[in-house]
């Protein structure tokens, strides 16, 4: 600071070049702040109103049922030698059980909530059947009973799901199969009329689907809320799980964002087109003759245990 003050008092630096470089650095930063601010409020008018003024927002997760609220899990005998015999650990005290892709894919959700809407409060739940859901605004994560209640109860009515086989975009009749090396995920947002509540559903024909389609729209959250504003919409992606949900590319969007949109938001189109990508072996086109899709099996659900602080764990 020394030198620069001998600079500036004899006349080495001008005046008018520092004070450029403050209103030019100050300017940057006013314009990086406005355009966080302005992709929050894109963020905002698509989650709406989900994140509604109460702040409460209840996220469903698939719930393996858990009797007695025990849990047994099996673990190497020795963590050195993972190939060695296993032992059975029983968690006594068990508030539930989910599934490792739709914690992950959760995860994914809540990061976005807390950058946009950070008075949210959200709390998870288990999407078990038979439990209320239509209380409250909520976010479906994973294929689980809630999910297809969403999808048959929500308006408008834009894709049905056969689980684990295909997920078909009812506007234009295509139908996505799932197949070996290659699974497909479903965003959807929908509004239950009768409660007046909102739902979006964050889905997969498998884990892999679950995790991409979460991936997808954390990454272009801003973009599509400026396209799609407070609509409802439905949006399927392909990913390949060998490798990983980065790889998750577009393959249809219903309905398709008005012109004005289009023309106004342009790069965030063409943004959303570059992300899209053609899989002519598993796109099957418009339904005709209503002929059942073939369903793939898919890998069990890795479970997770969730146990409060001071859980007993014993050892069988």
């Amino acid at each position: 600071m020394a030198v620069m003050h001998v600079l500036l008092a004899d006349g080495s630096i001008p005046w008018m070049l520092v004070a450029g470089i403050v209103a030019g650095l100050a300017l940057a930063l006013l314009a990086g702040v406005a355009r966080a601010r302005l992709a929050h409020r894109s963020v905002r008018a698509l989650l709406h109103p989900l994140a509604g003024a109460d702040g409460r927002l209840a996220i469903y997760l698939r719930g393996l049922f858990v009797p007695g609220h025990e849990y047994y899990s099996r673990a190497p005998e020795d963590p050195r030698h993972p190939a060695g015999g296993l032992t059975v650990h029983k968690w006594a005290r068990v508030d539930g059980v989910h599934a490792a892709a739709d914690v992950q894919a959760a995860t994914t959700l809540l990061r976005l909530l807390a950058a946009a809407c950070p008075r949210v409060v959200p709390t998870l739940e288990a999407g078990e059947p038979g439990r209320p859901a239509w209380g409250e605004h909520g976010i479906i994560v994973g294929p689980h009973h809630l999910a297809y209640q969403v999808l048959d109860g929500c308006a408008p009515r834009l894709a049905s799901v056969r689980p684990s086989a295909s997920v078909r975009l009812l506007g234009s009749g295509t139908v996505f199969e799932a197949r070996e090396g290659l699974d497909f995920g479903l965003i959807y947002k929908g509004e239950r009329t009768g409660v007046r509540r909102s739902y979006l559903l964050v889905t997969g024909l498998g884990d892999a689907g679950t995790i991409a389609a979460a991936e997808f729209l954390a990454r272009h959250a801003a973009g599509l809320g400026r396209l799609v504003g407070r609509r409802a919409f439905a949006l399927v992606v392909a990913v390949h799980p060998a490798r990983g949900p980065a790889s998750a590319t577009l393959q249809g969007i219903e309905p398709r964002p008005a012109w004005w949109r289009r023309m106004l938001h342009g790069k965030d189109w063409q943004a959303l087109r570059a992300a899209a990508a053609a899989l002519p072996a598993t796109r099957a086109g418009r339904v005709t003759g209503g002929q059942p899709a073939v369903a793939v099996p898919t890998p069990p659900a890795r479970p997770v245990a969730v146990a409060p602080a001071g859980a007993e764990v014993r050892e069988d």
